[in-house]
């Protein structure tokens, strides 16, 4: 099918299909331009159904030189831009109002892959990824999300984080990557060539260009995970044997799910989960977790790799065929050190009401992420100052509001979070800008501390006009 032609009308600064003396011609693409409206609503909303921002046109790339003639096209013109992947983030991070969003989705090729490494487009899902890795034998190196159903690009841009406690993030354990810049120069960056836009760009949240493709580190694919779930009331001992596990270092995986009252005990039930790769015919040491003492009965389960790491996203999967996609979800996500955490999250807890707990549909997890300080090592993603042989913790309160929420809950909510994350920065804490905050320009300097000269100058040399990503409002802080 041929595409018609497209002009960009700089008076009225939309896309026409009308030739006139005051248009300028689009670039010819390979993909897709396209301005359908039901293509450009779609693009104009992301996972939290909280902000809406309406693009003109929506490119969905076949090649990377595609994103290059848009990026190099609206870097002339002044037209902000978006790459877009499944839209996981809930605060409009991905949107861009009356401008270009690019569909990152439909690059989606793996091109190559060894014993240590595989090369595969920003648009290439994590769940199709982790399959074929595990078919030759292999599995990503660092962590991987609890929901797997989503780009490499979109968790690259953000950061990544998993259970993998020792690895740091997703991020940490990338090799090279391919961006197109804000200016549409395509370039490789790795921490030998171009180090400055690879530090920028990984966890960077969009602000320095389009990643388009990466090669990321591989590892063994276990026989099997076995793995436990250790349940605590009491959150002193709960967070006692997180750190527990984390000295001895004998176990893979390690993070915390936070029942609601009343769901297992009166109190809030902390559930440790552990897990163990195994490889080869070997069984798992019985003393791992002795000394951990829970509080009551333990789950025990030894699934394939596969299964484990997706076991989640079933659930989240099933949750998106019953409507969840259309509910508000105003998620709040920060990072702590090891001396604050404690506290934080038991007065976050004792706070909590029934709709921070998503009950009583029961449609939102708490979780608790903790993680080796020394195990990161890419700046974009902030972190609270903490020792390389300490431990930094993700906090996360993920709810979703009912399918009919009360007038005025997207509202509450978001004045929930600007009151927990200045609790937070009040101790150390650090935003991790997944989730749904209103960020001013004073925020984001204040977020990225010591470092802002250095994101105000990758923005200057990648992004000199400032079109891209401008969804979390990073562009109106860099002045």
């Amino acid at each position: 099918m041929t595409q018609p032609s497209l002009y960009w009308n700089p008076s009225s600064r939309d896309w026409t299909a009308e030739a006139t003396g005051a248009v300028v011609a689009v670039p010819a693409f390979a993909g897709e331009l396209i301005i359908d409206p039901g293509a450009v609503a779609e693009a104009s909303r992301d996972f939290g159904r909280i902000v809406s921002r309406r693009p003109r046109a929506v490119l969905r790339p076949r090649t990377v030189d595609d994103v290059a003639k848009a990026v190099e096209f609206c870097h002339d013109h002044r037209i902000p831009l978006a790459p877009q992947g499944t839209g996981h983030m809930t605060h409009g991070q991905r949107l861009v109002e009356a401008g270009l969003a690019i569909d990152v989705t439909a690059l989606d090729t793996v091109h190559g892959q060894g014993p240590d490494e595989v090369d595969v487009d920003a648009g290439v899902l994590w769940s199709d990824l982790l399959t074929v890795l595990a078919n030759a034998g292999r599995r990503f190196a660092g962590a991987l999300t609890g929901y797997v159903t989503i780009s490499v690009g979109g968790t690259l841009s953000a950061g990544g984080i998993g259970p993998d406690y020792k690895y740091g993030a997703q991020i940490d354990s990338v090799a090279r990557i391919q961006i197109v810049t804000g200016r549409g120069e395509v370039k490789w960056a790795s921490e030998t060539e171009h180090p400055d836009l690879f530090d920028a760009a990984l966890g960077g949240i969009g602000q320095v260009g389009v990643i388009t493709r990466a090669v990321l580190k591989l590892a063994p694919v276990p026989t099997a995970v076995r793995s436990w779930v250790l349940p605590y009331t009491d959150s002193a001992a709960a967070f006692r044997a997180m750190r527990e596990v984390n000295r001895r270092g004998a176990l893979d995986e390690l993070f915390c799910i936070i029942a609601p009252p009343g769901a297992l005990a009166p109190t809030p039930t902390f559930l440790v989960h552990v897990g163990l790769h195994e490889y080869g015919a070997g069984s798992a040491s019985e003393d791992l977790l002795d000394d951990l003492d829970p509080q009551g009965p333990v789950q025990e389960a030894r699934l394939d790799y596969v299964a484990h790491v997706t076991r989640y996203s079933a659930l989240m999967d099933q949750w998106r065929a019953e409507g969840w996609d259309e509910r508000h979800k105003p998620w709040f996500d920060v990072w702590h050190n090891d001396a604050q955490i404690d506290g934080f999250v038991t007065e976050t807890l004792g706070r909590m009401t029934a709709e921070d707990w998503s009950l009583p549909h029961g449609k939102g997890f708490v979780l608790l992420h903790p993680h080796r300080a020394g195990a990161f090592h890419r700046p974009r993603l902030r972190l609270p100052r903490e020792h390389p042989d300490g431990l930094v913790w993700l906090f996360d309160v993920l709810n979703s509001s009912p399918a009919d929420p009360e007038p005025g809950y997207a509202e509450n909510m978001l004045v929930r979070n600007t009151n927990w994350l200045n609790a937070a920065r009040a101790v150390g804490g650090v935003s991790y800008p997944i989730g749904s905050q209103r960020h001013t320009p004073d925020d984001w300097r204040h977020h990225y501390g010591d470092t802002w000269s250095d994101v105000v100058r990758a923005k200057m040399l990648y992004d000199p006009a400032r079109i891209l990503t401008p969804g979390p409002g990073i562009n109106a802080a860099v002045s």
